[in-house]
């Protein structure tokens, strides 16, 4: 297959390119160039997208899949009770919502049941049509830590901790997640106690690291997001509540920040309307505009942000990826570079680089065919025309 591109973003930051072509053989890039550089057979029996914006399939890093991201507080405490079949068939609505964004590859960052392990196999074995699933299998905290209601492992102690990343591991997970500390209270500002103590979490990064295993860390607050650094951490999720010399350390880091933006957007919108005693608007109002300040201050002195959603959170649907980008954008980062944060860069993140990410020779044909040009107006990254997966048409 040759795919004719009107504008071509290829997911590695570079400028776009105008009327390029790429070859697809068995699901992969195979030569990319301009119309003159392939045959006349295969330029007469070309796809032609040329009247729109072709790039890669998105990859969202930070999703759990088990929960949509309804507004009812009382619905939403039901759901981690949920039954496991209820659970899947709803975890599979997600999933087929996700693909029909544009998004190829998503990263499910804890649940119950095990479901994310399920729904991953279900995709390998073309049992369901969806994005590539990369799952941490269950998140790991404290007794009584944060998450541990929604089929969290819990577990206390260096001992533990070693034993808990090698349940994971066996399951077949592709990363570790930890809370390494909770959420924010809004009313305190604060993101209360650093939940693990410094040798359980040493000793939970340096069994992954031996297990070949990256981690992915839920921190909020300065010192939170302080101990993930100093262990290791691959990925700070969320990482609210920082200042500019925190942040100055993440960019002196290794480590990639996905500061999951739409979650708060979204529980702004919804405070501004119910002003809840959990979700005051003022406290909201004032813990979000300290983050995007401090997003758009690391993504000047050059961090490494990545595009996450939390699809499940509040107000946070399966497939938004594209809003979060346009936060990024909103934040400081060019349109460029939140694409890149949502491509190229966030393989390298997760892991994955050397298979999706970009449109490359040798890459997997994940891409997506978009009306308009989202480098000038990004909401045309929610015009879908096309999603291919591996080459293969999965949704129009």
């Amino acid at each position: 297959m040759l795919v004719k591109a009107g504008l071509l973003i290829d997911g590695t930051g570079n400028e776009p390119q105008a009327d390029a072509c790429f070859a697809v053989e068995k699901g992969r890039i195979i030569a990319i160039g301009r119309i003159r550089d392939f045959s006349s057979e295969q330029v007469a029996n070309a796809v032609d997208y040329s009247g729109f914006t072709v790039l890669p399939g998105l990859i969202d890093t930070h999703v759990h899949l088990f929960l949509e991201g309804i507004f009812d507080l009382k619905e939403r405490s039901l759901r981690w009770k949920d039954e496991k079949d209820i659970t899947l068939i709803r975890a599979v609505k997600n999933i087929a919502r996700t693909i029909q964004h544009g998004v190829t590859t998503i990263r499910d960052l804890g649940g119950p049941h095990n479901i994310n392990t399920v729904l991953k196999q279900a995709v390998r074995r073309s049992v369901i049509s969806g994005p590539r699933v990369l799952t941490c299998n269950r998140a790991i905290s404290i007794t009584g830590g944060h998450f541990h209601y929604a089929g969290g492992r819990e577990a206390d102690g260096a001992e533990e901790m070693v034993k808990a990343v090698r349940e994971q591991a066996r399951a077949g997970a592709d990363c570790i997640k930890v809370m390494m500390t909770g959420c924010v209270d809004f009313n305190r500002q604060d993101a209360g106690t650093v939940e693990l103590s410094r040798i359980e979490a040493e000793m939970l990064f340096k069994e992954a690291s031996k297990l070949g295993k990256p981690v992915a860390v839920h921190a909020n607050g300065i010192e939170g997001v302080r101990q993930a650094l100093a262990c290791g951490a691959t990925t700070v999720e969320h990482g609210a509540l920082l200042k500019e010399e925190t942040v100055e350390e993440i960019v002196r880091s290794s480590a990639y920040w996905i500061p999951t933006l739409i979650p708060f957007q979204r529980m702004l919108d919804y405070s501004e309307e119910y002003n809840t005693k959990s979700l005051p608007y003022d406290g909201i109002h004032t813990v979000y505009a300290r983050h995007r300040e401090m997003v758009g201050r690391a993504a000047k002195m050059g961090a490494r942000i990545v595009a996450g959603t939390d699809a499940g959170a509040l107000g946070v649907e399966h497939g938004d990826l594209w809003w979060e980008i346009s936060l990024l954008i909103e934040c400081g980062l060019s349109a460029g570079a939140a694409i890149h944060a949502a491509t190229g860069l966030a393989a390298q993140a997760i892991g994955i680089a050397d298979e999706v990410g970009t449109l490359e020779v040798g890459k997997r044909a994940d891409f997506i065919v978009v009306n308009g040009n989202p480098l000038q107006e990004i909401k045309n990254l929610n015009k879908i025309n096309k999603v291919y997966k591996d080459g293969h048409l999965v949704y129009q």
